[in-house]
Order: structure tokens, then sequence, then C-alpha cells
């Protein structure tokens, strides 16, 4: 198992799919977690009695962090508290209010919320996690992005507008930092078991056999499941994958090769 003893994570978007079982994950290798949730609680308090239970330290914080000075005091709180923050691995993530749906048929009023979720709000939390790591000459910054900000998908432009961007910024980042010893890297599902895909699945016919086509299309010849995306995070965090930054690395079963 990775050995992340002693390391404190920071985890906004904890109340996810993926984001609880990355807390579950780093928890069990080793990591005190600080567990950021917008507004479903019940997740992320789950994903603290599990670390807790494991005997880390565990707290956590509703958050917008869309919200540049709620971000930075949340980042500031936690280091009071916790001492530290070695790990920022961010799954926040848009949310679809409109569903999959064609672009040109999309109400442009959700366009600016969806951007501020998906990727504003990793720049505002890496700000003062990187002030914070910089003279300590250490950190890894990981961000939750998916494949199709590399290659596309239909029905979520603007979404992967914002998953697009957060590869840009990780690689410019990681040449930023990568002389005080700081990764950054950003994690690239493709399609995973959990609630988007139930929605789309109970759109009728159609979002079945959409959902059926993306099984097809896996060289794996199966979707991905939370822990796979958890188990790369936990990688990248550790002094194992000290020598990756500025990577967007496909987590896909085959789907995506680049």
């Amino acid at each position: 198992m990775i050995d992340l003893t002693g390391k404190v994570a920071l985890i906004p978007g904890a109340s996810g799919g993926i984001g609880r079982e990355v807390a579950k994950c780093l928890a069990e290798c080793g990591c005190h977690v600080a567990l950021g949730y917008h507004s479903n609680e019940a997740p992320a308090r789950a994903a603290m009695d599990e670390a807790r239970a494991l005997g880390r330290r565990a707290r956590i914080d509703k958050l917008d962090a869309s919200d540049p000075d709620q971000a930075r005091r949340w980042v500031e709180s936690v280091i009071a508290d916790l001492g530290q923050i070695d790990i920022l691995a961010c799954c926040t993530g848009a949310k679809l209010p409109e569903g999959f749906s064609l672009f040109a048929k999309q109400n442009p009023a959700t366009w600016r919320p969806m951007i501020e979720a998906q990727m504003l709000s990793f720049f505002y939390l890496c700000r003062p996690v990187v002030e914070h790591m910089l003279p300590r000459k250490s950190g890894r910054i990981i961000a939750l992005s998916s494949d199709g900000g590399k290659v596309g998908e239909s029905g979520t432009a603007v979404v992967n507008a914002g998953n697009a961007g957060l590869i840009g910024f990780a690689k410019s980042l990681a040449r930023e930092v990568g002389r005080s010893g700081i990764t950054a890297n950003v994690v690239c599902p493709g399609p995973v078991e959990g609630p988007t895909l139930d929605a789309l699945r109970g759109q009728g016919d159609t979002g079945a056999r959409i959902v059926e086509e993306m099984i097809r299309r896996v060289p794996m010849k199966r979707l991905g499941r939370a822990r796979d995306i958890a188990n790369t995070m936990a990688f990248l965090a550790s002094d194992e994958a000290a020598y990756i930054t500025g990577q967007a690395i496909s987590v896909s079963g085959g789907l995506v090769m680049n």
C-alpha cells in the first residue's frame, strides 16, 4: 500500500462519489484529511467518520470554493488546525442543471456557474495552498478533470471547457513550482459508474444506449469505478510519484490514450 502516514490532505468536493472515495483511500494510506462539501453533507460526514475510525484526524466544512475569500479562509483554517497541507486533491465539479444537452440548446445563464465550479474553484484553492507549500519546498497538487477536457464530449461543451482549462493550468503551474519540489497533475477519468451515468440511463432508451456505447468503446469493456480514480490520486500524492508533474493522466480503461 502507498504510505502517506502523517500527511495532511485537503479534499474539496468530498461529498461526490469520487471525492468520498478519494478521502477514504487517502485516509487508508495514512493521511489526516480536511473535507469540503458544497451542499450534500452526509457523504462527507461519512467519509470523516471512516477516517476517524482509522485513527486519522479529520474535519469537514461547508464550502463554496468558487468564492475566493471562502477558499482562502478554509485553507488558512485547516493549516491552523492540522498544522500543514501536504496534498491538495481537488474533486470539485460542476453539476449539469439541464443534464446532457447540446450547446446550441443550453441556457447561457448556466455557463458561468459551471466554469466557476469546474475551474475557478481550483484556482482559488491553489493560490493559498501554493503560498503555504513554496517555503516548505514540498507538496502535491492534484485536480480531478475529465477525458472530455482532452478530446471533447457531446452534451457537456461548457463543463469540458473548464476541464481543459484545468489541464492547461496544471501544466503551467507545474513549470512554476517544480524547482520547489511541488508537483501538479490532473486525473482525467473516462465514464465512471455513479449518479451522472445513472441519470443518463434514466433518460430512457436513448440514455441507456449511450451508456452501452460507452462500454463498447472501452477496450477493457467496463466503466470506471470511483476507486480506480482514488488509487491514481493516492499514487500521485506519494513519494513514488515525485518525478511526475504537469501530466493529465487518463484513467479510462484505454478509452483515451493520450
